[in-house]
């Protein structure tokens, strides 16, 4: 018994093992640009430290739609070093409240996935009233119809090129061209099935002298129903 314990207690007095890993701090996690006109871009470079005793590696760095990241420091990283990666949205293509998370994946143990944030609001200059069409068809042979409005809220007159279309199966078509501060353009938009398809897909692409928005792109749709 008296053995045990001299065992236990020699145990206790060891050094515990110290393992050694790298650790990411960051200063921002999530930066609020506000609101800025639709066509702007925005820019932010979020800072990070290594803040482990081990080298800290870069495995890779993504951005979500919108938005393109690149990182400006090295990939391997010292204790106690900083890194940065900048990241810029391009507001061109939206409108309203958005969010775009860039995704450093690392080899720290805790923090194999960090995610930055920005967000804001997009003030919207050329208005869409909706960028997706979609159709369901209970037959073959049926064709697909709707409408999109295109509104100028800016101060300038914007010209418009006719829409074209990434697939033959669908049309689209302008009532006008040009649109002074204020005015409206109804986009028509159709699309029919090929022959033994049961699915259509493509873009609406309407082209502008609208620096902000030089392209306005609207994803259509069609399926048969089962």
């Amino acid at each position: 018994m008296q053995k045990l314990l001299l065992v236990l207690l020699v145990l206790l007095l060891l050094p515990l093992p110290i393992f050694a890993a790298s650790a990411v701090t960051t200063e921002v996690l999530e930066y609020d640009f506000g609101e800025v006109p639709q066509g702007n871009k925005v820019s932010y470079t979020f800072r990070f430290k290594n803040n482990g005793d081990e080298l800290l590696e870069i495995l890779s760095v993504s951005s979500s739609c919108g938005c393109t990241a690149a990182l400006l420091s090295s990939k391997r990283i010292a204790p106690g070093d900083m890194g940065e990666i900048k990241a810029v949205f391009d507001s061109s293509r939206f409108r309203g409240r958005v969010t775009k998370t860039i995704t450093m994946k690392t080899n720290a143990p805790d923090q194999s996935q960090v995610y930055f944030k920005l967000k804001g609001i997009v003030k919207e200059l050329l208005g869409v009233s909706t960028t997706r069409v979609s159709w369901s068809w209970g037959a073959a042979g049926l064709t697909g119809h709707s409408t999109v409005v295109l509104s100028n809220h800016s101060q300038q007159r914007i010209v418009l090129q006719p829409a074209r279309t990434t697939n033959p199966q669908l049309t689209a078509k302008l009532d006008r061209l040009e649109l002074e501060p204020g005015a409206k353009a109804t986009l028509s938009v159709s699309g029919a099935l090929a022959e033994g398809e049961s699915r259509v897909n493509g873009y609406v692409l309407v082209a502008t002298d609208f620096k902000p928005v030089p392209q306005v792109r609207i994803s259509v749709s069609g399926r048969l129903a089962k």
